[in-house]
């Protein structure tokens, strides 16, 4: 990876943004074993070695479920006298297919990203407020002045709004 600080900038919130999916991705492949969060932790550590190695043209999940793949193969290896370890080819199956359902769920982010840019800004001002800053319904109705249940019944509409683009875009003949 190049020293200059946007790639930098941006490896980290690729890195930031993943740690759920890594976690998710993790866990199933060690069958919710409680030491997935250390393989998380060490998964997080060679991903930041190798981000050097990283190609920002290709998407970063894929290539960070790689990472976390052989780590909990290593995990495994290290834990093999443990008779309740999944097999290799197991663990394999499983990451295959859970890289598969990521593409679908990178598809989905991309089709809601898009929705969210075509909403007018109002709108989008208030998805921001109550997804991304986590604000209560009570406190968007006190900054904007209007009523509880005239901001549930706006988010109502947003939200189907959202859902309904999304199908569209999500359509096998769906627009793009």
């Amino acid at each position: 990876m190049s020293t200059h600080p946007e790639h930098l900038d941006r490896f980290v919130a690729h890195l930031t943004a993943a740690q759920s999916a890594l976690y998710g991705c993790i866990r199933t492949l060690m069958a919710g074993a409680p030491e997935a969060a250390d393989v998380l932790q060490e998964t997080n550590r060679v991903l930041w070695q190798k981000a050097a190695d990283y190609d920002h043209a290709r998407p970063f999940l894929a290539w960070a479920y790689g990472i976390a793949r052989f780590q909990v193969l290593a995990y495994r290896r290290r834990q093999s006298r443990d008779r309740l370890v999944f097999d290799e080819e197991l663990v394999a199956q499983l990451a295959d297919e859970y890289e598969r359902q990521s593409g679908t769920e990178s598809g989905e982010l991309r089709a809601l990203e898009h929705c969210l840019q075509k909403l007018p800004g109002a709108q989008r001002e208030l998805v921001r407020a109550k997804y991304e800053r986590g604000e209560a319904v009570n406190l968007i109705a006190a900054q904007t002045g209007k009523p509880v249940n005239a901001v549930s019944a706006a988010l109502y509409r947003v939200r189907h709004a959202l859902a309904d683009c999304m199908a569209r875009r999500l359509a096998p003949e769906g627009p793009r």
